[in-house]
């Protein structure tokens, strides 16, 4: 079975570690983005099968990132999860299209059940 690629994108370097220490767990490609700008640079070259987005980064925000890959087909089975500490910022990132949403901080069990879910055709 192949292997699932996740791409986190925030622009807390500590936070990017702390959550691909978790994905650990699950056997998964984790590739880390350090905010909007690196991560339209990594949707260039992969296609993940799980993008976990940061809304609020300087620059090129979360709201960017997923405008970009909503209006991309290369990007159409990619799910996609929000990573925010600004609940009240989802409306608009729900009306272009997310899967699932945390707020932050996260409960690293909660994290871990929302990813497997996303991801249930590689973990069946």
């Amino acid at each position: 079975m192949a292997t699932p690629v996740i791409l986190i994108v925030d622009d807390d370097v500590n936070l990017l570690k702390l959550l691909s220490r978790l994905l650990g767990v699950l056997e998964a490609d984790v590739i880390m983005a350090n905010g909007g700008a690196q991560a339209l640079d990594v949707l260039d070259e992969e296609v993940p099968d799980l993008l976990l987005l940061d809304l609020a980064m300087p620059g090129v925000r979360g709201e960017d990132v997923l405008e970009h890959v909503r209006s991309d087909p290369r990007f159409d089975t990619m799910k996609v999860m929000i990573l925010t500490a600004r609940p009240n910022a989802l409306q608009a990132a729900v009306a272009v299209g997310v899967d699932d949403w945390m707020a932050k901080p996260i409960s690293h069990d909660e994290f871990l059940e929302k990813v497997r879910w996303l991801l249930a055709d590689f973990y069946l």
